[in-house]
């Protein structure tokens, strides 16, 4: 990471859960006791477990609330080894969840009326037990959706651990689940006036339309964060940035990231795409970002990612037009 230990800044604020929708508030994982009994089997035993149900990556949802059924309610699991029941955790009434997965068509009448939504749309209207709960199970479904076999032999792998390890007949290894760490950052100008100071964003090559964003990219093997943040910057913008600052973390569950978020300050301010992964890079003072987006000319990202709370942090008031 490049220092300036001459150049004045102010300190980042930190990211707060409430500007992190998927960072909401915990449940109990039980992990420690999911490592020496079957909690899935426990589960299935009680009288009041519940079941997450997820029909591919859509959850029910009845009056702004998911639909947590009791065992006996739902459908058995089906015999695909891509789709084992995990145990979540306990919530915080003490009730048990585990999840149960089935094909995107199918039909579960248990749950007939229910609407069926998704992750980026719930995270900001269920509670944040709930989200927390939904985002875990995306992530650990879509692990063992992708990897069911044996990376070292190509054997198809059994569940274990109450869903949350695989293991291989052939050789004995284990597999658990990955997440895969990206930064994402936000590149500003520093100075002694807040209404001159700017931000950069960009426009990626993968959106349609005029939405610009934050840079983001994942860490490679042998990096700090704090690396992957200049390396980044300097591909996507050709700029040089220092003073590189954590400010909060999101699990990103598209398939299995988890983003760092950091602000960053601008060495140099001639920014340029690189004209593959970023189309277009502009700067912005606070008051041209509040008209750009009130106007349309510019449309940024969605409450549920924090992309969207590092913007707003930098910008020090709501942004217009984002309530997704």
């Amino acid at each position: 990471m490049i220092s300036s230990q001459d150049r004045p800044c102010a300190v980042a604020p930190l990211l707060d859960d409430a500007q992190l929708p998927f960072a909401g508030r915990p449940f109990d994982r039980d992990a420690v006791a999911r490592e020496h009994r079957d909690l899935v089997a426990e589960a299935l035993a009680s009288p009041t477990a519940r079941v997450l149900v997820l029909r591919g990556s859509q959850a029910p949802t009845r009056d702004g609330a998911l639909v947590l059924p009791l065992v006996a309610e739902v459908p058995g699991p089906t015999d695909d080894a891509g789709r084992p029941d995990v145990y979540l955790g306990r919530l915080a009434d003490g009730t048990q969840v585990i999840l149960r997965t089935f094909p995107v068509d199918t039909q579960l009448s248990g749950l007939d009326g229910a609407r069926w939504e998704g992750l980026r749309t719930l995270a900001t209207v269920v509670d944040p037990e709930q989200t927390s709960l939904l985002v875990t199970a995306q992530a650990v479904a879509l692990w063992h959706r992708d990897h069911p076999r044996c990376p070292r032999c190509g054997a198809l792998t059994q569940s274990i651990r109450s869903g949350w390890a695989r293991r291989c007949p052939e050789d004995d290894s284990l597999h658990f689940p990955r997440t895969d760490p990206a930064v994402i950052v936000a590149v500003v100008e520093d100075g002694p006036d807040p209404a001159s100071q700017r931000i950069l964003l960009g426009r990626s090559a993968a959106w349609a339309g005029n939405m610009y964003s934050t840079f983001a990219g994942f860490v490679e093997p042998g990096e700090s964060a704090e690396q992957a943040v200049v390396r980044e910057v300097r591909e996507e913008a050709g700029i040089t940035v220092d003073t590189v600052q954590y400010q909060g973390s999101q699990p990103w569950p598209f398939p299995r990231s988890l983003m760092l978020g950091f602000r960053a300050v601008a060495h140099t301010s001639v920014a340029e795409a690189d004209g593959e992964e970023i189309l277009d890079v502009r700067w912005f003072t606070r008051e041209q970002l509040l008209t750009s987006t009130r106007t349309g000319e510019v449309t940024l990202p969605g409450r549920v990612s924090i992309a969207h709370a590092l913007i707003v942090s930098w910008l020090g008031e709501d942004l217009p037009g984002t309530d997704w």
